[in-house]
């Protein structure tokens, strides 16, 4: 492979595009419901495609960049003037001289009003920077959701292939205890045995069975785990492509100070935190602007017609003027804006500096789960390697006599722990290197041979 899973992934995404993948998504409306029938086996950069296109998460994140465009739009109206046509239709009486008569009278007619804001103390232009950091934010956020489905899809993914490993562990762990019942039959038939190497016998083999229903279950759940990521009901059989890609086993050539200046730089959800940060303050700026004098441009255009005893009459009306409104008193509404808005720059701050400290934690501990998955692959290995070799000089020397039943039993207890421990050891690195590279926002790793059993 000639980049890491994280970083090739994400390139993936960011090619793909939130857009089209929801899009694609938005024209199945019962893609979540049918349940597809795969021809092969799909790699992982398969199942993170089908993610990208059908899970909601993706179309949550994409309705929040529509709204967040429509939001610098709406901000921007401000500017334009307002025009309403409007059609008036009255009936009145008017009475007439000292007779106190009565007349009936009709007006009717359209008319154009037009207002138009011409100057402000910045509530419009903070107004439109506060949209337009909302809708950077929303769109880094949506960075982010793709991220973080791509590392739920590796996750996912890993676990599967790990519990088929596990599953496969344990099943070879059955036929091993098969195996040792069949010799302790056969030792007892020959006299060599006791019923109670029989009974222990069958001790293990229960226990290897039980393991490995145990694994199986597992397996089943977590493929349902991965259905659901990738937006399918959980009982739908996604077949998996084996792992079979030789990847590196070693540490990034950055040191965690470094790991931890990046990650401050890359990650999509600090960025967009700075950006609400900004959109705060541009907020508490147009929330200043509404305590000061406004200009407005106010217009009308009519012609009205007025039915006075059958006869009609027509006017047309135009009128112009210019208004400056100063607010007195609003009833300290605009002194508890301004505290309302310095609170929410506040919280965003704050939000921020909580979030840097957030993403630090996680990068740590990402790298030393590195740390710890590096150093446990070699001695895995090891361990199963002498794990073999201790059981076949076991079984040589229960079959002539020399070790015990017993003893038979606890090498390959050993043996079989041996080989569930390292699978987990290789998933163990296959996760780490995942969480990685979601804490950096991507990360280049040179390769290695290490593969998945």
């Amino acid at each position: 492979m000639a980049r890491p899973i994280t970083t090739r992934l994400l390139s993936f995404a960011l090619a793909l595009g939130l857009g089209t993948a929801v899009s694609q998504a938005a024209a199945d409306p019962d893609a979540l419901q049918a349940a597809p029938h795969f021809d092969q086996p799909l790699t992982l950069v398969q199942l993170t495609d089908l993610a990208l296109s059908n899970n909601p998460a993706t179309k949550i994140a994409w309705a929040q960049v529509r709204s967040s465009d429509a939001g610098v739009e709406l901000a921007r109206a401000g500017y334009w003037p307002q025009i309403t046509l409007a059609y008036d239709y009255q009936k009145q009486k008017v009475p007439t001289g000292t007779s106190g008569a009565v007349i009936p009278e009709t007006l009717y007619g359209p008319s154009v009003d037009l207002s138009w804001l011409l100057f402000d103390f910045g509530t419009r232009s903070g107004t439109i920077d506060a949209a337009k950091f909302s809708r950077t934010a929303a769109e880094l956020d949506a960075n982010q959701t793709l991220q973080d489905l791509i590392l739920e899809v590796e996750q996912d993914y890993y676990q599967v292939l790990g519990l088929q490993a596990v599953q496969d562990a344990d099943l070879q762990s059955v036929q091993d205890a098969s195996a040792n019942l069949e010799n302790a039959n056969q030792r007892k038939t020959s006299g060599l045995a006791t019923i109670g190497d029989v009974y222990q016998a069958q001790a293990a083999l229960a226990g290897a069975k039980l393991a490995l229903q145990t694994a199986q279950g597992q397996l089943a759940s977590a493929r349902g785990t991965l259905a659901i990521a990738l937006g399918y009901p959980a009982d739908t059989q996604v077949p998996l492509a084996p792992w079979d890609t030789e990847i590196n086993a070693k540490m990034p050539d950055e040191n965690v100070h470094d790991l931890l200046t990046k990650a401050a730089q890359a990650r999509p959800e600090l960025l967009a935190a700075k950006a609400q940060q900004q959109a705060a303050i541009a907020s508490l700026e147009a929330t200043r602007g509404q305590g000061w004098p406004t200009l407005t441009l106010n217009g009308n255009a009519g012609r009205t017609t007025t039915e006075i005893s059958g006869h009609k009459s027509t006017a047309n009306t135009y009128d112009a003027d210019l208004t400056l409104s100063f607010p007195l008193f609003s009833g300290f509404a605009n002194q508890a804006a301004n505290r309302q808005a310095q609170a929410a720059v506040d919280v965003a701050d704050a939000t921020d500096v909580q979030l840097i400290q957030a993403v630090q934690l996680e990068v740590w501990q990402a790298y030393q789960n590195m740390r710890t998955a590096v150093s446990n692959l070699d001695t895995a290995d090891l361990q199963l390697k002498s794990s073999q070799q201790a059981a076949d000089v076991t079984q040589a020397r229960y079959k002539n006599g020399l070790d015990s039943i017993l003893d038979v039993l606890s090498a390959q207890a050993t043996l079989a722990n041996a080989r569930v421990q390292q699978v987990q050891a290789h998933l163990n690195w296959f996760a780490a290197l995942a969480a990685m590279g979601h804490a950096m926002g991507g990360l280049d790793v040179p390769q290695d041979k290490v593969q998945l059993p």
